[in-house]
């Protein structure tokens, strides 16, 4: 259910923006600023499998006022995808934003290590490297 509050002289819509739009008439909106899902599976959940598609942004670019801006919030490992299906939906990419940040200590993984753990194959110590380091 969608809600529609006018504070100041600008109307703010609440609720799921896709049944919001659907009850816009077109060339309604001056802006879209929107946090949608990144793709990334987030903890197995359901509604970040996959970044919003072409048919969603086209919804958008109905509702939006000619000369309107998109401003979409994406993960960076997924944002390409976000920008294509973007594209893809009638908007023109001007300019990307990023907000580059470190946390944490980068790790690498060992594909030969991933493979058996997903395949549940347990792996065999056939020897130990000796290299003359006395800390490993």
């Amino acid at each position: 259910m969608s809600q529609i509050v006018t504070i100041g002289g600008c109307k703010l819509c609440f609720g799921d923006c896709r049944d919001s739009m659907r009850g816009m008439p077109p060339d309604f909106v001056s802006s879209i600023v929107t946090d949608p899902p990144y793709g990334l599976e987030f903890m197995g959940a359901g509604w970040d499998r996959g970044v919003p598609n072409a048919e969603f942004w086209s919804a958008a670019l109905r509702v939006a006022k000619p000369g309107a801006h998109l401003l979409a919030f994406g993960g960076t490992r997924m944002f390409h995808r976000l920008m294509c299906e973007i594209e893809d939906a009638g908007w023109e990419i001007r300019d990307t934003l990023m907000w580059v940040y470190g946390s944490g200590f980068p790790k690498s993984l060992d594909i030969s290590k991933a493979i058996d753990k997903a395949a549940g194959a347990e792996r065999v110590v056939v020897g130990k490297r000796t290299n003359g380091n006395k800390g490993g």
